[in-house]
């Protein structure tokens, strides 16, 4: 038994000197960076590092670098750098709007090859240049939580979809579905959610507004949590339904022509009403009004997918999945002669009203 204490012992000692040490005092550790083109085709890179001094809160600092080459900008800025930059904190890349309409594919593809990124990076497209978002004020909470922060509570209790690079990735490579990331923008030094990107592979082609994002995430996605104002056109009035879950199954109808059937279940309660009293009929009008403003608001989605010539909601994989003839090479070119249906059933409960 001693031996083989010894032996553990023995491995420990092995195994730590063959790890690569990295002192948090003589590295600086790169948590947000920003892409953006510049007037003469370059790529200008913006990083975000955390400075930690004693009894202090942890301080951002600006570095940038600029190549023609995406994988050179971050050489570029070890050039103005102390110490080693390191990448392996790094929680959010962002793409500047101009950038993204000519393509990302470089980009990507370096994040992707770096061992010490994790899958989980978040991805954003910015409104206007990136630099725009990093130079706002965040405060002692830094731009990486921040950001981090805004975009996984408007994923988890909002209407934003799941997006990351193991994602991305995913839906680039796939050939029956095109990537998405979302939008921020700075209105007047606050940074807020203005949309989703919608990519044809990886340039951007078009965007979704954030009144349009709970019909998207509801095709394309899974509500846990949620919530959404109705507008009831039988009384003018307005409902708010709350804790919103969905689920979503796609039934292939026909390949000739190319048919499919999208049905999508919608639990919630009425937590408020602008009424003076909610009674069954008033639930069964709130129910009938989503119903129809979900299921037309899906056709509208889809119909602007077909002109775009994009599928963001992998309707070419599950065609696959469910017919082995299907040429998927074909799909791209196939998408605008497809005819979706789409049936919602909704489920409203009154628990939770306020009178």
């Amino acid at each position: 038994m001693k031996k083989f204490f010894l032996l553990v012992f023995i491995l420990q000692l092995i195994l730590t000197g063959c790890v690569e040490k990295e002192i948090i005092d003589d590295v600086n550790l790169i948590t947000v960076t920003g892409f953006d083109s510049t007037e003469d085709n370059q790529i200008k890179g913006t990083a975000i590092i955390n400075t930690y001094l004693k009894d202090q809160p942890v301080q951002d600092y600006q570095l940038e670098g600029k190549s023609d080459m995406s994988r050179d900008v971050i050489s570029e800025m070890q050039k103005k750098s102390p110490d080693p930059l390191v990448l392996g904190k790094l929680q959010i890349v962002l793409f500047g709007e101009s950038l993204s309409k000519s393509g990302v594919t470089d980009l990507v593809d370096t994040l992707q090859r770096d061992a010490s990124i994790s899958e989980r990076l978040l991805l954003a497209v910015t409104r206007g240049d990136s630099k725009n978002i990093l130079e706002a004020d965040f405060g002692t909470q830094g731009a990486s939580r921040f950001l981090s922060d805004l975009i996984m509570q408007n994923t988890l209790y909002r209407d934003l979809p799941r997006s990351n690079l193991h994602l991305f990735l995913f839906q680039y490579y796939s050939k029956g579905q095109n990537p998405y990331l979302p939008i921020l923008k700075n209105n007047n030094n606050r940074i807020e959610i203005d949309g989703l990107a919608l990519f044809d592979n990886v340039k951007l082609v078009g965007e979704i507004s954030n009144e349009k994002l709970l019909f998207f995430k509801v095709l394309a996605d899974q509500y846990s949590k949620g919530s959404y104002t109705l507008q009831i056109p039988e009384s003018g009035e307005k409902a708010g339904i709350k804790s919103i879950s969905t689920s979503r199954k796609l039934k292939l109808v026909s390949t000739e022509p190319l048919k499919v059937e999208i049905s999508v279940h919608i639990e919630g309660f009425i937590h408020e009403y602008s009424g003076k009293k909610i009674t069954p009929k008033i639930v069964k009008d709130v129910r009938k009004s989503f119903k129809d403003e979900v299921e037309k608001e899906s056709i509208a989605l889809i119909e602007k997918f077909k002109e775009l010539k994009i599928d963001p909601l992998g309707i070419g994989d599950d065609i696959r999945s469910q017919s082995r003839g299907f040429n998927i090479d074909e799909w791209r070119d196939r998408i605008p002669e497809l005819t979706v249906d789409v049936k919602a059933d909704v489920v409203i409960s009154e628990t939770g009203v306020i009178d």
